[in-house]
């Protein structure tokens, strides 16, 4: 990700305008894109799991995985 550097805070300003409209529905359709693309692939496990040797740990790791 890009860092910007602005001499003033309405250069800032100026450039959050185009990242986040201020129309509410084209703001939050955005968000929505992005709130997709952080969403994980697959569903994350709760808990802690031990396992007593590690191809045991690797085994469960690649029934997860599929």
């Amino acid at each position: 990700m890009p860092v910007y550097k602005y001499r003033s805070f309405k250069d800032a300003e100026e450039h959050l305008k185009k990242l986040l409209p201020t129309d509410p529905l084209v703001r939050a359709a955005k968000l929505e894109e992005i709130l997709k693309q952080l969403k994980p692939s697959r569903p994350i496990q709760r808990g802690v799991f031990k396992f007593k040797t590690l191809e045991e740990a690797n085994r469960h790791r690649q029934e997860i995985a599929e």
